[in-house]
This record gives C-alpha cells, structure tokens and sequence, in this order.
C-alpha cells in the first residue's frame, strides 16, 4: 500500500474525477457520480479500479462509500495482488475490512473473485488470510460461525481453524459458542485432528496452544483420545449413515 500514486496515474475521464474526489476525501462527489451514472467499477491503467485506488490511498471513508454505492470489494483481481477483499484480510489491521463491513458487505459474504455467488463464505476466508482480530469483527457483526461447506464433508468454520496454525481462533469460536463434536461425512473428527496435531507438532509455543484447545473441547464433552475415523465411520453405519470412505480405504 501506498499513498505516493495519484489519480492521474491510473485513471482519466469520469473515473479520474472519482480519484480525485478519493485523494481529496470527498464523499459527497462519489456520491454524485454515482447518481450520474458514472462507472465506479471500471478499470484504469494497470488493471486498477477506485476500490483498488482507496486502499493505495488508506482512505477508509472512500472504501466504506464505494461498497455502499454497489461496488463489491471482491471483484476486479489484478495479478499477483488478488482482490480488494483479499488484501483487507491479508492486512495485519482490520481497518480495511471493518469499513467494507460498515459500508454494507454481509459478514456471511460468499461472492467469488468476479463478484458472483460462487465463493467460499467470509469466515473461511478470514481463518485462512486474516487473524483472529477478523475473525472477532466478523463476530461482531453477525456471522455465521455454524455454517457447514457443501463440500463433500461438511467442513465448518471451528473444523477449519483447527487444520492450520491458528488455535487462538479455534479457542474463540469455542467461547463463542462453536460445536466441538464435529465429524465430517469421512468420519475424521475435528477431535482426530486436534489429536494428530498434538502427536506431531514439537514442544514449544503452538503445541502448547493446541493442548489448550484440547482441554476447552473435553470441558465441553468431547473425548480425548478420540475414536479413529474408522471407528467413526463404523458407527455412522451403525446409525443407518452413509460415510464418505477416503480414496484408497475400504472401509
């Protein structure tokens, strides 16, 4: 991010009035292209659009409006830098991300790349990018912290921060209410998981986190050590279920 571009390098016409309106932090002049059908989605120079040109500006204010003139902050990726979205999460900071928020993205967003309904929701997407303070602004918000993927395997958002290394936002979707006795149509527990980890990781500072997190699971009932998926996925036949069996297993 920087602020050394100006309007002039990336835009003319309508779109460099935006820009400027932007450098100079005038929201009403966004506000009024807009109502004149100026397009506040339209590519500059270097592929950049006035979304792309109020993050190089730091400028919240501009984020917050555009997104609540219709501009969606996950659509125009430019290579190498992905989406505006992308790079609100990838800042250590959730400035970016809390005035898309404030400027009318759902926290439940799943929009893809091109701005289509064909992405992977928010939440996910803070736990692979972002840090636990998304993840806290998200929540803040009202997202969803149940939702189950339609992948194949039911994959939550408290199964998913388990899998990385970031069991600082497992243990907070735990106090938040997040159910811990997930096992997904393969059988595998987030438990299992949670298990393995622990066995592999050396001693030291995140080995240390991730038995935290196995301690706040047995306070609410899980057991430790778990069932092997295989055990799992005999007792979901037991139950008249249908496990997904992994490629290259029997059973």
């Amino acid at each position: 991010m920087s602020r050394s571009y100006t309007a002039t390098d990336f835009f003319q016409g309508p779109q460099l009035a935006m820009a400027e309106a932007i450098e100079r932090n005038d929201m009403e002049a966004l506000r009024q292209g807009a109502e004149h059908g100026i397009d506040l989605h339209a590519r500059g120079d270097k592929q950049i659009t006035l979304m792309w040109f109020a993050l190089l500006q730091e400028n919240t204010d501009a984020i917050r409006t555009l997104v609540e003139l219709g501009v969606h902050p996950n659509e125009s990726p430019v290579e190498g830098g992905g989406t505006p979205l992308g790079q609100a999460l990838r800042k250590p900071g959730t400035e970016y991300l809390n005035a898309m928020l404030d400027g009318g993205l759902s926290p439940n967003d799943s929009a893809g790349n091109d701005g289509s309904d064909t992405g992977y929701p928010l939440i996910f997407r803070a736990i692979t990018s972002g840090t636990l303070e998304h993840i806290k602004l998200l929540v803040e918000h009202g997202v969803d912290i149940h939702y189950r993927l339609d992948d194949g395997k039911g994959s939550n958002p408290f199964d998913i921060s388990t899998t990385g290394t970031k069991p600082e936002i497992a243990m907070y979707l735990l106090e938040q209410g997040a159910d811990p006795h997930i096992h997904l149509s393969t059988g595998v527990t987030t438990a299992w998981g949670v298990h393995l980890k622990i066995r592999d990781l050396q001693p030291g500072p995140m080995r240390d986190q991730f038995i935290q997190l196995r301690d706040m699971m047995i306070e609410r009932g899980v057991e430790f050590p778990p069932p092997s998926p295989i055990e799992v996925r005999e007792q979901m036949r037991a139950e008249g279920l249908t496990p997904v069996v992994p490629s290259g297993l029997e059973r």
